[in-house]
């Protein structure tokens, strides 16, 4: 009764040996002339076809095949790379960014010793501000606030609150989006605007974000002829992108370090359990957060002692 069973092992084992062979010949180009074997033997004849069949001459097909796969590999490495800068940007890079736009803020020169960084949150006032400046006074942290225009009447009091807290309160546009898509004349009148709503900030600074982040040398000309410093940071988690509190905070505590400007941002439903993970994170590690007059103050200090 074992006769059929055998007989259907032997046909599969043949089945197996005819796929193998159909694949050498697809892979190397080349026709394996059909021979005849035993059974018995196609283990033998399978492993020399496999070790013979790489010394065989690569077609001009298995080339190209091997070309393209190379260079998609490397263009997947490059794009994993750019993605990582940008994402996680090396200090080099922020360093490069400072000294190729120096009028732009991107980070403050402190020694590794002075634990300080600058907290600045985007898209305020809205629904979670109350509960992130409550969050602030827990932690007695300060921030300075990027404002966009539009939502200020619906929330009523609160910058007034920010200021009286102690926070500074930017420019942020009046509507939420990209700076560098506007004419320049519009992103000035919106400036304009916006700034009679603002309070002023104890150290009479006037701050300026570009809306999703991207400016040109025109954009910070126009803004520094109104009084403005254009600030960007060099932490940032993505955040307006990344819908995880948990995910963020870890970014942001990953990448602090002294004179870091941080960007995180309001109006989203998990920005107050990200704030209250990051500011216990930085308190736990020793940080002082500032907002950007305080890193100010204190990396003005600081130039002044060594000058000294």
């Amino acid at each position: 009764m074992f006769r059929p069973l055998k007989n259907l092992l032997r046909a599969r084992r043949a089945f197996l040996a005819y796929l193998w062979r159909a694949s050498c010949n697809l892979i190397s180009g080349t026709h394996i002339p059909k021979k005849h074997i035993k059974i018995d033997d196609e283990e033998r004849a399978l492993s020399s076809d496999f070790f013979f069949s790489r010394s065989r001459p690569r077609s001009p097909r298995t080339r190209l095949l091997k070309m393209l796969l190379l260079a998609l590999l490397t263009l997947l490495l490059i794009l994993f790379l750019l993605a990582y800068i940008i994402y996680k940007p090396p200090k080099f890079v922020i360093d490069f960014l400072q000294w190729k736009y120096p009028s732009v803020i991107f980070q403050l020169s402190l020694p590794s010793n002075r634990k300080i960084v600058a907290l600045t949150i985007d898209d305020a006032p809205s629904p979670y501000t109350a509960q992130i400046l409550d969050l602030l006074k827990e932690y007695n942290a300060k921030a300075t606030f990027f404002i966009i225009g539009s939502q200020i009447a619906s929330h009523p009091g609160l910058l007034e609150r920010i200021h009286a807290e102690g926070h500074e309160t930017g420019s942020h546009a009046w509507r939420d989006e990209a700076s560098l898509s506007l004419p320049l004349t519009d992103l000035k009148q919106q400036t304009q605007e916006l700034e009679e709503l603002l309070p002023v900030n104890e150290n009479g600074e006037k701050y300026f974000r570009p809306g999703s982040g991207f400016f040109s040398k025109e954009m910070v000309e126009m803004v520094e002829g109104l009084g403005y410093r254009t600030v960007l940071g060099c932490v940032f988690p993505h955040d307006a992108q990344i819908h995880s509190a948990k995910w963020n905070s870890r970014h942001v505590l990953s990448m602090v370090r002294s004179g870091a400007v941080v960007i995180v941002h309001d109006r989203r439903g998990y920005s107050v359990e990200e704030m209250e993970r990051i500011l216990k994170g930085l308190q736990t590690g020793g940080w002082m957060v500032e907002s950007l007059g305080g890193l100010l103050r204190i990396a003005e200090e600081e130039r002044v002692k060594r000058g000294s």
